[in-house]
């Protein structure tokens, strides 16, 4: 029997892994026709071209919809950059995000999970990924310079530009009309910006200021990285932390070795990332022709990164399909890696931490609420987006 693969097979949403493991075994390099793109699923193949600069360019786009379905350029912010252009745009903020100068606000972290989580206790139940969810906008409009209501909404247009319909590949009616929605609304704080500017320390503020080769950012650039920035710093962390509460309720023996050594929080997270993966792919654009596998990858054509295969591919993982907190990550592919590895993936990771200590040390005791789960499912975002806990309710 062939194999059928498409990014956009919406029966492979709730279940991929046994595609993707035929793919890996029988065509690690999958050839999609109707979209003229390559499909790379083993780790190391993805790992290889996540570092090749010459062979694959970002500049149009790494996302399903503007590889794909877009006929307009990209934005020219440094998600959709090659060097030297990415280093001087991405290194307008970059320096913030460093391993070290998370680690320093790490009282900070624990202090709005705590905040957020306070009020909850006395209900009974919390939705971690509500929890996770409003910890990280808070961090994130904070990093950005947006009021935290700004980024809530933000966030609104977000979610319905993210909902996906049967029989519509990528971004919806409803979808296009909330991203236009967003727009307007971010110009609009632009313009507010410029005349009462936030924190001297802020995103807003630098690349209001900012100077890249003797050129200003324009206001269409600004607007991009906002956008860019509210979700990717509350997309993937929401989903990684209900992935990781599920599975350690449902992992017994594991949940008490978190509780009897909190610090394995941070192991209980990085695991969750790997074995529910929340970004399904990203991709680039082939520019230099590449043999992999037997197969040509011609210049012009498209290639996925499928990461969620990547993340459970036997060839680097022992017993890839295990939940197991105690498993070492020899490489890592969860935030992925080479020029265009996640830029907060140290904010996240603390994050994840802090929030799973928090719950657990909060709640005791606690059940999945399996009948309220609810997941997202797309060709891009995977994961839960409701995951009800309950337990005994603290007294007022």
């Amino acid at each position: 029997m062939s194999i059928h693969y498409s990014p956009y097979d919406e029966r492979l949403w709730s279940h991929p892994w046994d595609t993707y493991k035929r793919m890996q075994e029988e065509a690690p390099a999958y050839f999609i026709e109707d979209l003229d793109c390559w499909a790379l699923t083993r780790f190391e193949d993805i790992w290889k071209a996540s570092m090749d600069r010459k062979a694959f360019t970002a500049t149009h786009g790494t996302s399903p919809d503007a590889l794909f379905l877009s006929k307009a350029p990209q934005p020219e912010v440094f998600l959709f950059m090659d060097p030297p252009a990415h280093g001087r745009t991405r290194g307008l903020i970059g320096r913030s995000y460093l391993k070290d100068k998370i680690a320093l606000i790490e009282d900070h972290v624990r202090g709005v999970v705590r905040t957020e989580i306070a009020p909850m206790l006395s209900t009974g139940e919390i939705d971690v990924y509500r929890l996770a969810s409003r910890t990280a906008l808070q961090l994130i409009a904070a990093f950005i310079g947006l009021e935290y209501e700004e980024a809530l909404r933000i966030r609104s247009y977000i979610d319905r530009f993210y909902l996906r319909e049967p029989g519509v590949r990528g971004t919806t009616a409803k979808g296009a009309e909330a991203f236009a929605e967003a727009r307007e609304y971010i110009m609009g704080l632009i313009e507010k910006y410029r005349r009462d500017p936030p924190a001297e320390h802020s995103h807003i503020v630098t690349w209001l200021n900012a100077d890249v080769d003797g050129n200003r950012l324009t206001d269409e650039q600004i607007f991009f990285s906002i956008f860019a920035m509210v979700i990717t710093g509350s997309d993937t962390l929401p989903l990684t932390t209900a992935c990781a509460t599920y599975n350690l309720a449902a992992n017994p023996d594991q949940l008490g070795m978190v509780r009897d050594d909190p610090t394995l929080c941070a192991a209980a997270f990085e695991e969750a990332a790997r074995f529910d993966q929340p970004t399904n792919m990203l991709g680039r654009r082939v520019c230099q022709e590449v043999e992999l596998h037997g197969e040509t990858m011609r210049p012009g054509q498209s290639v996925l990164f499928l990461y969620a295969a990547a993340c459970r591919d036997e060839r680097e993982f022992d017993e890839p399909d295990r939940f197991d907190i105690t498993r070492r990550q020899r490489r890592n592919l969860s935030f992925g890696t080479g020029l265009h590895f996640c830029l907060g993936q140290h904010l996240a990771r603390l994050e994840g931490q802090v929030l799973l200590q928090e719950i657990l040390a909060s709640v005791g005791d606690f059940e999945v609420r399996h009948d309220r789960c609810e997941r997202i499912r797309g060709e891009f975002l995977q994961g839960f987006c409701q995951l009800p806990i309950s337990f005994k309710p603290h007294a007022s």
